[in-house]
């Protein structure tokens, strides 16, 4: 009877070898599936850190040139002049006509307030007669005031029998 106990034993050895076998394959199995899943999360996270690491990097370099930028600023902020110093925008606008020999009248339109992303601006239009070499040395002169001014539209028709025009323009005065 030993041979029968000696193969019994045989099967007993094989099937706990093999069971331990398939024990360990499915314990291989689950410690790679959790490996993969900590490595994604662990190239997930790097990601993350890079990401925050350049965006720390980018906000100190803005707060850097936010320094550096003040002087600017302050002189930008100086550049458009406040909306009470158009007061005198209208009389300031018909004296320069009338350097420039024309002769003009002037009136405000709506105004527009100032938000932090754009100025203010206040409409206004002008009607007159002047010369088309007087309008063109008016508008000159605009373009050297220390004001901001736009003008949107001009109509000029010919006076008959002479060399000058009647205009009618509007445009804008901006503030800050």
């Amino acid at each position: 009877m030993q041979p029968q106990s000696f193969q019994k034993q045989l099967l007993i050895q094989i099937g706990i070898a093999t069971a331990m076998i398939g024990i360990s394959i499915a314990a291989v199995q689950v410690v790679a599936w959790q490996v993969s899943s900590n490595a994604g999360k662990i190239t997930k996270q790097r990601s993350e850190l890079a990401l925050r690491t350049r965006a720390t990097e980018s906000l100190a370099t803005l707060k850097s040139d936010a320094e550096k930028a003040k002087p600017f600023a302050e002189i930008l902020n100086g550049v458009l002049p406040s909306k009470d110093r158009l007061i005198n925008f209208g009389k300031e606008l018909t004296d320069l006509a009338k350097q420039n020999g024309a002769e003009m009248s002037f009136d405000f339109g709506g105004e527009t307030a100032s938000t932090p992303e754009i100025p203010g601006f206040i409409k206004f239009s002008i009607t007159g007669v002047a010369t088309y070499g007087n309008w063109t040395k008016l508008l000159k002169d605009l373009e050297k005031s220390r004001l901001y001014i736009k003008i949107n539209s001009t109509d000029m028709t010919r006076q008959p029998g002479t060399d000058s025009f009647n205009i009618v323009a509007e445009g804008q005065v901006f503030f800050q």
